[in-house]
This record gives C-alpha cells, structure tokens and sequence, in this order.
C-alpha cells in the first residue's frame, strides 16, 4: 500500500471504536476513529503531524480487520472527440466508398453497350429518366434546387447561369469545405450536378459516398466533365451516377438533361 492509499473503518473497526476500553492501545484506537469513512496515510499526517509511522499502522489496523482499503478509482481516460456518425456530411471525405460490385460494372457496361462512338470527339449523353416526375425537397410547388460542383469557376457559374434561367433554385461548390456546406442546407439539392475532376477531391470517390449516404442515395447525379474514355463512363455509371455527359456542352442541352433527369418537361 501507499501513502495514499485510501482506508474506510469496518464493522469491526467501528465496534471497536465504540468499545470502551476495547482492544486497540489508545493511539492505534485514535487513529482508528480518524479513519472514519475515508482517510489515508497522507490526509491523516496533515492531521497528527508528530505521529510515526501512519503508513505502518494502517498496515496493521487493516491485517487486524479494523479497516479495508478503498476500491481504487481508475482514472478518468481524456474524452475522445466526438467523431461524426457514419451517415454525417463530414464523414463524406473521411474513407474511400464502397468499390463497385461486379453486378455493378455489368449494368453499367449494359447501359452504355448500345451507345455509338464512345471516344474522345464525340458528344456523349447518357441520362436516365425517372418513372415519374420527382417532387422538389422543399414541397409541391416549389421549385428544384440544383447543386453545381465545379472546379472550374467559368464554367460552374455557366452551369449556374443556365440552370438558373432554367427555373431552378442553384448551389454552387467546388472545394470540400463548400460541398459540405452546401449540402448543409435546407432544403437537400434535389439534383447534383459534377465534374470529377475537382482541386481537393476524388470526384468518384465523392459519388460513391454520395451514394452511401441515406440523405442523398437517391438524388439524380448527372457526371459533366472533359473525360470520354469508356472506362471513364463504366466507372461513373458503376459508382452510381443517374447520366454521362461530356464538356463542351450546350446550356441548352445540359437543361434539357437536368429535366429529364428530374422527370419534369
């Protein structure tokens, strides 16, 4: 035991306290009834500073069963920080998703096998189209919001403009820091549009979160980027994106897409 130890009298310890004259020479009695409910070696030398060896003494009282240790109390561990829940917006970039199953790669190896002319040069569009129109986040009546993720300042505020003209409500991001924040917001955006080639993120690797994340599993996401490869649009399609479409293209056209990917004329 140490000096700081912590003792607490015993049934046997407070009988003998009460007895008169009891067992116990008088200083080993005294510092018997100074134990009480809890004192140690060191608390009870503030107390009897002349005394001898407390240490030794308590030693004895406890051999003799008059009192018994404390149970020790583990120290408190330092609190962990909180760390966000798995479906969080901050656990976006904090893993890799899910790599595309088998099942996966075949579908969208399907979804483009009827497609003609996948390669550079050409003007890829591949979309799908909801069974039915899709009610904006915010309400009936309200109008879609649409988030824009773009790197590339000219032609995010592009985008921007023409979904705007559009009729929609638009986002805008293109950092980590602004994805998050913009899908902070109230109402979710009811559409996602994204270039994969993005400053401080892997655009994939976001989709695929994207998908991941109860909130946002089900919202169109159309891919707008400079690549055409055909592993390029497997990849994007596999890890769940709702179109492939390839830059340059027409405002025009891009709305045209957005709609049918809402389901909407």
């Amino acid at each position: 035991m140490t000096a700081n130890t912590a003792y607490r009298t015993t049934a046997k310890g407070a009988a003998e306290v009460a007895a008169k004259p009891g067992s116990l020479k008088p200083g080993l009695k005294g510092l018997l009834a100074a134990v009480g409910q809890k004192a140690s070696a060191e608390s009870l030398r503030v107390k009897f500073p002349r005394a001898g060896d407390l240490d030794a003494a308590l030693a004895q009282l406890a051999r003799d069963g008059y009192v018994e240790p404390l149970p020790a109390i583990p120290p408190k561990a330092a609190p962990r920080p909180a760390a966000a829940p798995a479906g969080s917006l901050e656990n976006l970039f904090n893993e890799k998703p899910k790599e595309p199953t088998i099942h996966q790669l075949k579908m969208a190896e399907g979804t483009i096998s009827g497609a003609r002319r996948l390669k550079a040069g050409y003007q890829i569009s591949i979309v799908n189209r909801p069974g039915r129109p899709l009610v904006p986040h915010g309400g009936a009546g309200q109008k879609h919001v649409v988030l824009v993720i773009d790197g590339h300042e000219a032609e995010a505020l592009e985008t921007a403009r023409g979904m705007l003209l559009g009729g929609f409500d638009v986002r805008g991001a293109g950092t980590k820091s602004e994805i998050v924040a913009a899908l902070g917001k109230k109402p979710l955006p009811d559409l996602i549009i994204m270039d994969v080639d993005l400053p401080d993120a892997v655009g994939l690797d976001l989709l695929g979160k994207f998908r991941e994340h109860d909130e946002l599993k089900d919202t169109p996401i159309i891919v707008v980027t400079a690549r055409a490869e055909r592993d390029d649009i497997v990849a994007a399609l596999a890890y769940g994106a709702t179109g492939y479409l390839n830059k340059p293209i027409k405002a025009e056209a891009l709305l045209r897409h957005v709609k049918d990917a809402l389901g909407i004329p």
